[in-house]
């Protein structure tokens, strides 16, 4: 059987949830493999900032009001 009969079989046999865990660590080790994790987390922490300068605007303006 190969790799991806091991891998397929093993899937198939787990819950939704923990599917979609596998499901993000292998997208998480292809982005690695491919040098484009650095980007997915430079990506997520300006996203965060974002959020957090909007956050910070609306607090501003409730204060205002």
């Amino acid at each position: 059987m190969s790799t991806q009969e091991l891998i397929n079989k093993e899937i198939e046999a787990l819950p939704e949830p923990l599917q979609r865990e596998v499901y993000d660590f292998a997208r998480f080790l292809r982005l690695k493999s491919n040098g484009e994790f650095q980007l997915l987390q430079e990506f997520e922490s300006w996203e965060a900032a974002s959020d957090e300068d909007s956050l910070r605007l609306e607090r501003s303006i409730a204060e205002v009001e």
